[in-house]
C-alpha cells in the first residue's frame, strides 16, 4: 500500500510482486491460495476478483485480513498434523529404541556376571570394564552417569556405593534395572531435545524444497505455453517434452505420474485425459496445479521419510561415536594420571604430551581448545588455568569430564555439519542419476518398439 491509502490497487500488487522480496516470499508460503495466485500473472486477475469480495475494484483491509486468517487457519492445520506425524513417528523410534536399550542392558548384566550369580561383584565389574569392549561402549554411553564411573578407577568405589542400595557390597538385578531405568529416561530425554533441534532445520528444508518446486512447476507450464493463453494444447506440449531441458528435467521428477507419462509418446494421450478434467482438449493452469500438487505431496513425503532416515542414522552414528570417545577420554585420562591419584598435575601432563603418542593423537583431533593447548607448551599454563575451575594446582575428574563434554559436544556439530553437506551431494546427485537413468530407459523402450 505505498499511497496509504488502506486499499491495495491492482497496480500496487503487480509492483510489489515483482520487486518486493519481502512481499514474494511472504505470499509464497502464506496458505492461501488467491493470495499466492497474485504471484503468477495468469492467475492475477481470477485471484483479485476472489480476494475483492466488495467488488469495488481494490482489496481493502478487511478483505486483506480474511484472507490472511484463511491462510493463517491452512497453515495452522498443516503444522497440526506434522506435528502429529512427527510424534507418531517419534513414538515409535523411542518405543524401538527403549526395546534395544533394555536388551542391551541386560545382555551387558549377564556379561558381566560371569559366575550366573544374578549379582554383580566389584572384582566382575573391575574386569569386564578392562577386558570387555562391548560392556565398556555400553557403559561410557548409556546415560546414567554412576553406571559411566564403574569405568573410572577413582570413582569405582563411590559409583558401587549408590548403585548398591541394600549395601550388600553387590549390583543385583533389581539395582541395575533402577539405574538403568535412569539411563533409559535421559537416553529418551536426549532424543527428544535432537528431534526438536532438528525439527526446525527439517521444516525449512521442506518449505525450501516446497518453493523451489513450485516455482520450477510454474516456470514449466510457462515454457511450455508458448502462445501465453494460459492453457497447455497437445502440440505445445509434445514440442516442449522433447525440446526443453528445464520442462524434461522438471516432468521427471515432480512425483505425478501423469505429468510423468507426458514424456512417454506411447503414454501421452492417456495421461492427457487424465489431466484434463473439464475435456476441454488442452490442460489449463489450474488442471496444472492440481496435478502439480499432488506430484508436491508425493515428494514432500518422500522427503519426510528421508529426513527421519537421516535423523536415525544419525542417531545410531552419533551414539556409536560417543561411546568410543568417551571410553578414549577415559583411558587418556588414566594414561595420563600416572599416580592413580583421580586427579593430574602439571607434571603428569607435561610428561604425557612429551612421551604418549596416544595421548597426543587423541588430544590434538578432539575438538576442545584447551585440551589442544596442552600440546603447546607457550600456551600451557593458560590452558591449565581455564581446565581447573576449583582452582586447585590439578584437574580433577569432574573437570576432566567437563571440557570432554565441550569437546564431544564441538565433535558431533562437525559431524553434523559434514552429514548436511554429503546429504545435499548425494541428493543432487541421485537426481542426476535419476534424470540420466529415466532419459535411458525411454530411449531403450523407443528402440526396442520398432512399430
Amino acid at each position: 500500500d505505498v499511497d496509504n491509502s488502506g486499499t491495495l490497487t491492482k497496480e500496487e500488487i503487480k509492483k510489489s510482486v515483482k520487486s518486493d522480496k519481502e512481499v514474494i516470499d511472504f505470499l509464497k508460503d502464506c496458505g492461501e491460495e488467491n493470495l499466492q495466485f497474485l504471484l503468477e500473472p495468469k492467475r492475477l486477475d481470477r485471484a483479485l476478483n476472489a480476494l475483492d469480495t466488495s467488488q469495488d475494484g481494490e482489496i481493502d483491509a478487511d478483505e486483506w485480513e480474511a484472507a490472511i486468517y484463511r491462510g493463517l487457519e491452512k497453515r495452522t492445520a498443516d503444522l497440526k498434523a506434522e506435528q502429529e506425524r512427527r510424534a507418531k513417528a517419534a513414538a515409535a523410534a523411542d518405543e524401538e529404541f527403549s526395546a534395544e536399550f533394555l536388551s542391551a542392558a541386560r545382555k551387558v548384566f549377564e556379561m558381566i556376571d560371569v559366575d550366573n550369580s544374578g549379582t554383580l561383584t566389584k572384582q566382575e565389574i573391575i574386569t569386564a570394564v578392562k577386558e570387555n569392549k562391548e560392556v565398556k561402549m555400553f557403559l561410557a554411553n548409556c546415560g546414567n552417569e554412576n553406571l559411566q564411573y564403574l569405568l573410572v578407577p577413582s570413582r569405582l568405589n563411590h559409583a558401587l556405593s549408590v548403585l548398591d542400595k541394600d549395601g550388600d557390597d553387590e549390583i543385583d538385578a533389581n539395582e541395575w534395572e533402577d539405574a538403568i531405568a535412569k539411563a533409559l529416561q535421559k537416553k529418551l530425554e536426549q532424543r527428544r531435545a535432537m528431534r526438536e533441534a532438528n525439527a526446525e532445520a527439517f521444516r525449512k528444508e521442506i518449505e525450501e524444497f516446497t518453493a523451489n518446486f513450485l516455482n520450477a512447476a510454474r516456470e514449466a507450464f510457462a515454457l511450455i505455453d508458448k502462445d501465453d493463453s494460459g492453457s497447455l494444447s497437445k502440440t505445445e506440449i509434445v514440442r516442449a517434452v522433447r525440446e526443453d531441458r528445464p520442462v524434461i528435467d522438471f516432468l521427471r521428477n515432480c512425483g505425478e505420474e501423469n505429468l510423468q507419462f507426458l514424456l512417454q509418446p506411447a503414454r501421452l494421450e492417456k495421461a492427457l485425459e487424465q489431466l484434463d478434467t473439464d475435456n476441454s482438449g488442452e490442460v489449463d493452469v489450474d488442471e496444472w496445479e492440481e496435478a502439480i500438487y499432488r506430484g508436491l505431496a508425493k515428494r514432500v513425503e518422500q522427503l519426510q521419510a528421508e529426513q527421519e532416515r537421516r535423523m536415525r542414522a544419525a542417531a545410531a552414528a552419533d551414539e556409536e561415536f560417543s561411546a568410543e570417545f568417551l571410553t578414549m577420554a577415559r583411558a587418556v585420562f588414566d594414561m595420563i594420571d600416572k599416580d592413580q591419584s583421580g586427579t593430574l598435575t602439571k607434571k603428569e601432563i607435561v610428561d604425557a604430551v612429551a612421551n604418549d603418542k596416544e595421548v597426543i593423537t587423541f588430544l590434538n583431533d578432539c575438538g576442545n581448545p584447551n585440551l589442544q593447548y596442552l600440546l603447546v607448551p607457550a600456551r600451557l599454563e593458560a590452558a591449565l588455568a581455564e581446565l581447573d575451575t576449583d582452582r586447585s594446582g590439578e584437574v580433577d575428574l569432574p573437570e576432566w569430564e567437563a571440557a570432554i563434554e565441550s569437546a564431544l559436544k564441538n565433535k558431533l556439530e562437525a559431524k553434523k555439519k559434514a552429514r548436511e553437506a554429503a546429504a545435499a551431494a548425494a541428493q543432487r546427485e541421485i537426481a542426476e542419476f535419476t534424470a540420466h537413468f529415466m532419459e535411458a530407459a525411454q530411449r531403450c523402450f523407443e528402440l526396442i518398439d520398432k512399430d
